[in-house]
């Protein structure tokens, strides 16, 4: 079956396996159901179209294919997962940097702060064991106004990690952007300037490639879906695929 044919008789905008379905028996008649799965490969395989989310396709002509986002860590956070790995093996967390957003802002952050989010069972051990190891540094579920009075450059930061948050597809440290765009809302220590929300989120949809529905899920999960939706809708050109 002839793939580029197939491709030109999708719809422009997001479709869905049953439209996938539909344009090939458009092309073939005969064309069976069960045929679907190896036609749905041969497209994604070929570059013709990607995933957007759930049931949810482009072309790759009209949405070029995307680098998925991997930040880059420091030697100060790389030393902080050293020590989990090593003395906390079976605590599943989390790390990022907030010198990460400095790709996307237009404010410059100037003082970095180390995120370390772990499971909520294990916050306070973590806390106590990595305080001693690196004393001075580590703050606790700090609120904003104990950042400005205690917080220092590199300093980090133990959270609770929440449940539904996206998982990365490289080591399960790592922390992907639907994660940190979700965040953006959710937090309330990061004191960003949120005047460069837009301009900020608009490039990390424009470089990267972004799973609105694992990115749905997670706000929801964080009661932030009507929040960051909301605002792709009305503060940004991006175009939502999914509901919240």
């Amino acid at each position: 079956m002839r793939k580029d044919a197939i491709i030109h008789s999708l719809p422009e905008g997001p479709f869905s396996r049953q439209e996938i379905l539909d344009a090939a028996r458009t092309i073939d008649p005969s064309f069976k159901e069960t045929q679907l799965r190896h036609l749905m490969g041969t497209l994604l395989g070929s570059n013709l179209m990607l995933r957007v989310g759930r049931n949810q396709y482009k072309k790759v002509e009209k949405e070029p294919q995307k680098s998925v986002f991997t930040g880059v860590y420091s030697n100060a956070a790389l030393q902080v997962i050293k020590y989990m790995q090593e003395q906390f093996p079976l605590i599943s967390f989390r790390v990022w940097e907030l010198s990460w957003l400095n790709e996307f802002f237009n404010h410059l952050i100037a003082r970095n702060q180390i995120f370390l989010e772990v499971e909520k069972d294990g916050c306070d051990f973590v806390f106590s064991a990595l305080a001693e190891e690196l004393p001075g540094r580590v703050l606790l579920r700090p609120k904003a106004q104990e950042l400005l009075h205690y917080g220092i450059d590199d300093g980090i930061i133990i959270d609770p990690l929440i449940t539904e948050a996206p998982k990365s597809d490289g080591e399960p440290y790592q922390v992907p952007l639907e994660k940190l765009i979700v965040d953006l809302f959710a937090k309330k220590n990061l004191m960003l300037s949120k005047g460069d929300f837009p301009s900020a989120i608009e490039i990390m949809f424009c470089r990267y490639r972004i799973d609105q529905v694992s990115m749905r899920r997670y706000a929801r999960r964080r009661n932030k879906a009507k929040a960051v939706f909301g605002f792709l809708r009305n503060q940004t050109t991006i175009e939502s695929l999914v509901g919240t």
